[in-house]
């Protein structure tokens, strides 16, 4: 009797074990949890976020791969769009762009990060379609 209560034993045991480790990876990301403190703030608010916390943040950084692949020399929209954010002219004049170069493309990756950043400060994450599309 106590080696069938052994054996029944091990085999639930056995099972749970075998039942965790085929939980995929992308089961597990549906439970986890990512704040990110640069979504839905007012103008003040954003003000109070840092360059480095917002370039850090899920949303820029899932932005930039979409937008680009983190690709800051991309062209698209039959070159209406440039650089790792995709932006364009007027956006590039109005933030600040044109003390860095001609065209997004043509800046660092860096410039266009602070030209991107001072977008942001003014206008939130609107500038950037797939930032509707992001869900944590």
């Amino acid at each position: 009797m106590v080696k069938s209560i052994l054996a029944s034993t091990a085999l639930v045991l056995s099972a749970a074990v075998t039942f965790q480790s085929s939980i995929s990876p992308a089961s597990a990301a549906i439970v986890r949890t990512v704040s990110d403190q640069t979504r839905d703030l007012s103008k003040a608010e954003r003000k109070k976020i840092s360059f480095e916390a917002w370039v850090n943040s899920p949303m820029a950084k899932y932005l930039k791969k979409v937008e680009s692949r983190n690709n800051c020399k991309a062209i698209g929209g039959k070159g209406k769009y440039q650089g790792t954010w995709q932006v364009n002219a007027g956006f590039w004049k109005t933030y600040g762009g044109l003390k860095y170069a001609p065209k997004a493309s043509q800046a660092t990756c860096l410039e266009q990060d602070l030209v991107a950043y001072e977008g942001w400060l003014a206008r939130g994450w609107s500038p950037w379609p797939p930032a509707k599309r992001f869900k944590l």
